[in-house]
């Protein structure tokens, strides 16, 4: 999202937007929680923008671009005046990220050395104060960076914050493990877990060598693995990652085996495929398989975790690359704003299910698609609502 303000000299801030303009549709803005109340709130109308605080009349630089902002999200401004938004007031599912540092340096990671180095994330009370800003009924938060464990009294402080303030939302955790694998840190996120909590970690390869290899952080399979044994022995449902690429490709059978064996009461094992930026572009030909190509090599590693009993899913992969007959776990995971599709895809029938392309790997790769016709679909009803369920993500 590309806002700014003109001539900017207000200093950072952290703010809560309220339209005082009335939307299209005639209904007025929705009425958010008083929770908020007492911090930075940005009023804008149709032609005009000031902060609450003092008042000071602000200028965006394209007012067009400046309406996507709606009533009810939460924003950063930094010291150019660039807006950054943290939370859609359209939405009820919010992001806390925490940091960009991480103690791994994965080889495929979609973030570059230097996010990495220079993203550090909201200062600790900037962090507690959007906590406040979002809505009590958020349903769904994501906890991520980075590695969102590393600011450790920051993390459990959030941690705590939200489960006591956002009891009935799902918490989705996404970190390496490896912080788990030290009983005092989980003992101490075990003092106010959030209850409905699934912690999301990756695991790219049966073995240390490979997968030490992929991290690029020796011992990291060892501390990932206690990680995970730590957090189920404590009931905590774990979510395993496989970010598939030409590293791992010829071992996701045997990936597949080691999961079945070691940790049969994972809550689900995810597929991901590539998102081409930061080190993953650095590494393309190294890394990089196209869609059909990465399905044809997880499948047998599909089936025996089914067979097993064991749920599975597919991110980040178009319809027209899986077999039809694995379209219901395939999930429509890119940010809209990131997704792109081929021109060819106008003529897909099964297009507003299609989770399609991140822009980056779309411009860097230029995949070619294979539109589905509509003889592909059955015409029973029930199949059409398994195709629309499968489009979506939870």
């Amino acid at each position: 999202m590309n806002l700014y303000f003109c001539d900017y000299h207000a200093g950072p801030r952290l703010a809560l937007v309220r339209r005082a303009d009335v939307p299209a549709s005639g209904n007025p803005p929705a009425i958010r929680s008083e929770e908020a109340a007492g911090y930075e709130q940005l009023c804008l109308t149709r032609d005009a923008a000031c902060f609450a605080s003092d008042h000071a009349a602000l200028a965006p630089v394209n007012r067009k671009a400046w309406q996507r902002l709606a009533d009810g999200d939460i924003i950063t401004v930094n010291e150019e005046g660039l807006v950054h938004r943290l939370f859609s007031g359209r939405e009820r599912a919010a992001t806390v990220y925490l940091t960009g540092h991480c103690n791994s340096n994965c080889i495929m990671c979609p973030v570059s050395d230097e996010e990495r180095r220079t993203s550090g994330g909201l200062a600790d009370e900037a962090m507690m104060a959007y906590l406040q800003m979002l809505p009590a009924d958020v349903r769904h938060i994501t906890v991520t960076g980075g590695e969102p464990t590393l600011r450790t009294a920051l993390f459990l402080r959030t941690m705590r914050t939200i489960a006591g303030r956002f009891r009935q939302a799902d918490v989705l955790l996404l970190t390496n493990g490896r912080s788990f694998s030290l009983p005092g840190f989980l003992q101490e996120l075990l003092r106010f877990c959030p209850v409905h909590l699934c912690v999301a970690i990756p695991l790219h390869a049966p073995e240390a060598g490979l997968h030490d290899a992929i991290t690029r952080a020796p011992g990291s399979f060892v501390q990932t693995n206690a990680g995970i044994s730590n957090l189920l022995a404590q009931g905590i449902a774990v979510e395993l990652r496989v970010v598939v690429s030409r590293k791992n490709a010829a071992f996701l059978p045997e990936l597949a085996d080691f999961i079945v064996t070691h940790y049969p009461e994972a809550h689900v094992v995810n597929f991901i495929g590539l998102e081409t930026r930061g080190n993953c572009a650095r590494y393309l030909q190294e890394l990089y398989l196209d869609a059909p190509a990465a399905f044809r090599v997880m499948e047998p590693a599909i089936l025996k975790l089914m067979e097993h009993g064991i749920d599975v899913q597919l991110y980040n992969f178009p319809l027209c690359a899986v077999a039809p007959g694995f379209w219901e776990i395939c999930r429509r995971s890119i940010t809209p704003e990131k997704i792109r599709y081929a021109p060819a895809c106008g003529g897909c029938v099964a297009r507003q299910y299609c989770g399609g392309f991140f822009q980056t790997t779309f411009a860097m790769t230029k995949p070619r698609v294979q539109p589905i016709p509509r003889t592909v679909l059955s015409v029973d009803t029930q199949d059409g609502r398994a195709l629309e369920g499968s489009g979506r993500e939870d």
